[in-house]
């Protein structure tokens, strides 16, 4: 674990010589700073009602700030610390109940309001019928000073009983949180609850958080990954976003690195970022398609990751029953290492979003990746790869 002095703190939030009165006037420190980023008035319509109200939300943020969101707490206080986005066919009182195999947990970009994220989460719930859980924190920093970890992940299977798997995903400093709890969970050799990682204009670091993380080992062959950045990004660091891509399962069949053309940093939300400019030296990039759009094609993404993680929980299953060994290799966190080449279709990371499961059998797996251009079959079986254009 590692806790960021003043200055790694700045650079952590992507703030680049700041103005001094910031640092004075706003009484900067490892706890919450005074300033959030407001929803904007549609992002307030996708809210669920009861999060709707400024009071609803500080009361989160305070239960947060307690320790009552996280750990002994958590399950008392599911309700109130984090908003919640339920899939119309939703259903965990009925009888005839069907265990969902796939929900997502949300982590917000540092000092935004979480109800800036809820149009997307609603394309997520509504759209793609995912549960969706949108943890609430104190100064609406989800990266815990001290700890390792967020501690969410107990809220959201309150909230979702029925969700076997979740989807890690976070937008520039929430994205440094997710793969940090997916990271933490690993290590602890608790991973059936993880299905994905997704980060939003955010990269692989081993500065903050839990160390020396680093995801481009085969033994993370089994995690469906996204990696997703918007063309005109004028915030997030490009030097260090570059820097961090040899951290990433670049080599793995489900990995998705993708590019939002047009789109910028804020886009990935719905909230008002006009004075980050002036409190936080940070230019958000002149987009030149809209929020709506760009959250659209995110959803996209974040769904195909969805399905790479159901087809992946339907293979276990079906591995089980037949008495087929696919048990996790020596020192690999989860998942089937052995299954997946080391390298795959040189044209690999060129691929669209459009990553679909084609089907999937008994020791192997069949994915199909398609683009404007070509479609290329990865076979995945017993250590060796085949491919078929």
């Amino acid at each position: 674990m590692r806790v960021p002095n003043l200055a790694s703190l700045l650079e952590l939030l992507e703030i680049s010589q700041p103005p001094s009165s910031f640092v004075t006037e706003r009484n900067l420190q490892f706890n919450a700073l005074s300033f959030t980023s407001p929803p904007l008035p549609e992002a307030i319509e996708a809210t669920p009602e009861a999060f709707r109200a400024n009071e609803t939300i500080d009361a989160a943020r305070a239960l947060d700030a307690a320790g009552l969101c996280f750990g002994d707490a958590a399950e008392e206080n599911a309700d109130e610390c984090q908003i919640t986005f339920v899939p119309a066919d939703y259903d965990d009182t009925a009888d005839d109940t069907v265990p969902r195999t796939v929900g997502v947990i949300f982590f917000g970009g540092a000092l935004v309001d979480p109800r800036g994220y809820s149009p997307l989460m609603r394309l997520l719930s509504d759209t793609f019928g995912l549960p969706v859980s949108l943890p609430i924190f104190e100064g609406d920093l989800s990266l815990k000073f001290g700890t390792c970890e967020t501690g969410r992940l107990a809220q959201a299977q309150t909230a979702f009983p029925l969700v076997r798997k979740w989807i890690f995903a976070g937008h520039s400093l929430g994205g440094i949180s997710a793969f940090n709890d997916a990271w933490a969970m690993a290590e602890r050799n608790e991973t059936d609850a993880i299905g994905g990682l997704v980060l939003l204009s955010s990269y692989v670091r081993q500065d903050f958080g839990c160390g020396m993380t680093n995801f481009s080992g085969s033994e993370w062959d089994w995690l469906p990954f996204a990696s997703v950045s918007a063309s005109e990004d004028g915030v997030m660091n490009a030097t260090n976003f570059a820097a961090g891509q040899y951290l990433l399962p670049s080599g793995s069949p489900m990995f998705l690195n993708e590019t939002i053309e047009g789109g910028n940093h804020g886009g990935f939300g719905s909230y008002d970022d006009s004075e980050r400019k002036v409190l936080l030296n940070q230019t958000n990039g002149n987009a030149t398609i809209t929020n709506e759009e760009q959250q659209q094609q995110t959803a996209v993404i974040i769904n195909s990751i969805s399905e790479m993680t159901e087809t992946d929980s339907v293979q276990s299953e079906d591995d089980e029953a037949l008495g087929v060994n696919s048990a996790h290799s020596s020192g690999s966190p989860s998942g089937y290492p052995s299954m997946f080449p080391t390298e795959v279709h040189e044209n690999d990371n060129t691929f669209s979003a459009a990553f679909s499961v084609a089907g999937s059998m008994t020791g192997c797996k069949v994915f199909t990746k398609s683009t404007n251009i070509s479609t290329t079959m990865v076979c995945a079986c017993n250590g060796e790869d085949h491919h078929q254009r």
